[in-house]
C-alpha cells in the first residue's frame, strides 16, 4: 500500500477521503508502524471534523434520568430514596417544572452513573466539586440578582449554588476565597465574608473577560506613570481615559458596582495569566476618593501585588477592613497622594489648609494640574472637616466620567 497523502480536514471531500484511506486501513489484517499511526491521525481529524460539524445532540437530562430508572426498573418514589431527594422534588424535576439542583446532578451522576455533561446539557462539562463549607444562602443573593449578577430569574434556594457556581466560573476560581473568615477581628464592624467573595468573583471575572493584551512590566507603572494618570482627573471622561492608560501597559482595570457591608473601595488582584486587574466600587461615588483610590491600586500593582495575590482596601475609612499591613498601606497612601500633588505644593497646601477658601482650591488644582475635586478632597482629609467643599469634591460625577450608570 502507497503511503497516504494525509492533509487537514476542511469540508465534506476531505472527510470523505478521509473515511475511504480510514476502511482501507482497517480492512487491512496486518498493520505496519507507519500505517497504524496513518490510523490514528485520520481518526483524530475525523473526529474533530464530526464534533465541529455533526455534533451529537445530548439527551435532556430528564431523558437520560428516565432513561436510567426504566433500565433500572425504578419506580419514582425508589429513585428519590436512591439519590436521597424528597420525592415531591422528583417528581417536580422529571416534570420538567424546575431543573435538577448541583446536589442531585451529583447525587444523580454518583447514584445512576449519568454522565455529567448530560446532566448539565453542556458537551465535555464537568460536574463543580462541592464546597461543603459554604453556606451558599449567605451570599447576598437579592442585591447579586438586581445586579443581573446571577441571572434574569431570581433563583430559588436550590437553584442558589448553580448560580454562584457560574460567578465562580467566570472568575476561575474553585472556592469562595473568604467564606467564614474575619477580617478585622471586631465583629460588630466585620465586612460581610460572602459578599465580598461576591464582588471580588465578579471583579476577577469582569477582569478576564476584557483582559488587556498588552505586556505587564512593573517599571512602566512607576511614579511618573501615576502622575500622567493623575492629570487625566481634568478631563470630563478622565476616569474612562486612565482605564485605557492602565490598559496600554497591561493592567486591567474594571468598575463593580459595590455590595452592601463590603467596604470595599478598591482592589488589586492577579489574573490566572499572571497580569495585574484594578476594581474600583465607587462606594463613595465621588471624584476625589475615585483618583486616590485608583493610585491607591496602581501603587500596590508596582510594588506589592504578589503573584496570584488578592489586595482588597477601604480607602476612605481608619478601620483597616481586611488586615492588610500597615506598612503596606501607609506606603500606598503617600506614594498615591505624591502622584496627585506634588510634595512641594502638598507641603503648602498642608500650612493653610485650615483657611483656604474655594477659589485657592482652584488655584492649587491648576498649581498641580489635577481636578479641584483631588485639592478638596486632600484639604477634607488634611482638617478631618469632610462635610467642607461639599461641591467640589465631584459628588456623583464619577460613573458619567466611566460612560456608564451607577445603580
Amino acid at each position: 500500500m502507497e503511503k497516504l497523502d494525509i492533509r487537514p480536514i476542511k469540508g465534506i471531500e476531505d472527510h470523505g477521503v478521509a473515511m475511504q484511506h480510514i476502511d482501507t486501513l482497517m480492512s487491512l489484517d496486518d498493520l505496519s508502524e507507519d500505517q497504524v499511526r496513518d490510523l490514528e491521525v485520520l481518526s483524530i481529524l475525523v473526529e474533530r471534523y464530526e464534533s465541529e460539524h455533526f455534533p451529537v445532540k445530548l439527551p435532556t437530562p430528564v431523558d437520560a434520568i428516565e432513561f436510567r430508572i426504566d433500565q433500572l426498573d425504578l419506580t419514582r418514589s425508589q429513585l428519590a430514596e436512591l439519590i436521597g431527594f424528597p420525592k415531591s422534588r422528583v417528581s417536580e424535576v422529571l416534570n420538567g417544572k424546575r431543573s435538577p439542583s448541583l446536589d442531585m446532578m451529583r447525587a444523580l451522576h454518583e447514584k445512576l452513573n449519568i454522565p455529567a455533561d448530560v446532566l448539565l446539557g453542556k458537551a465535555k462539562a464537568k460536574l463543580p466539586q462541592p464546597c461543603p463549607d459554604v453556606e451558599w444562602k449567605s451570599f447576598p443573593i437579592l442585591e447579586m440578582f438586581k445586579l443581573g449578577w446571577i441571572g434574569d430569574v431570581k433563583p430559588k434556594v436550590d437553584e442558589i449554588e448553580a448560580r454562584i457556581q457560574n460567578l465562580m466560573s467566570a472568575a476561575m476560581v474553585q472556592t469562595p476565597q473568604f467564606a467564614g473568615i474575619r477580617f478585622r477581628g471586631a465583629e460588630s464592624k466585620e465586612p460581610n465574608p460572602y459578599s465580598v467573595n461576591a464582588w471580588l468573583m465578579k471583579a476577577m471575572g469582569d477582569a478576564i473577560e476584557c483582559e488587556s493584551e498588552y505586556d505587564f512590566d512593573a517599571d512602566n507603572v512607576g511614579h511618573c506613570f501615576r502622575r500622567e494618570i493623575a492629570k487625566l482627573s481634568l478631563y470630563s471622561d478622565g476616569p474612562k481615559r486612565a482605564f485605557q492608560k492602565l490598559n496600554k501597559v497591561g493592567v486591567t482595570a474594571v468598575y463593580v458596582p459595590f455590595l452592601k457591608k463590603t467596604h470595599i473601595d478598591g482592589a488589586c488582584f492577579s489574573l490566572p495569566s499572571g497580569k495585574p486587574a484594578i476594581a474600583v466600587s465607587l462606594r463613595h461615588h465621588r471624584l476625589d476618593n475615585f483618583w486616590f483610590t485608583l493610585l491607591h491600586e496602581c501603587v500596590h500593582v508596582e510594588r506589592h501585588l504578589p503573584e496570584a495575590g488578592i489586595i482588597l482596601d477601604e480607602t476612605e475609612g481608619q478601620t483597616g477592613a481586611f488586615g492588610n499591613d500597615p506598612d503596606m498601606e501607609n506606603e500606598a497612601n503617600t506614594l498615591a497622594r505624591s502622584a496627585l500633588i506634588p510634595d512641594d505644593i502638598r507641603e503648602e497646601l498642608s500650612r493653610v489648609a485650615g483657611s483656604i477658601s474655594k477659589a485657592k482650591v482652584q488655584t492649587y488644582a491648576r498649581r498641580a494640574d489635577v481636578h479641584a475635586a483631588v485639592i478638596a478632597g486632600q484639604v477634607r482629609h488634611m482638617t478631618g472637616r469632610y462635610t467642607h467643599f461639599g461641591g467640589l469634591v465631584g459628588q456623583g460625577e464619577v460613573a458619567q466620567g466611566l460612560g456608564c450608570v451607577r445603580p
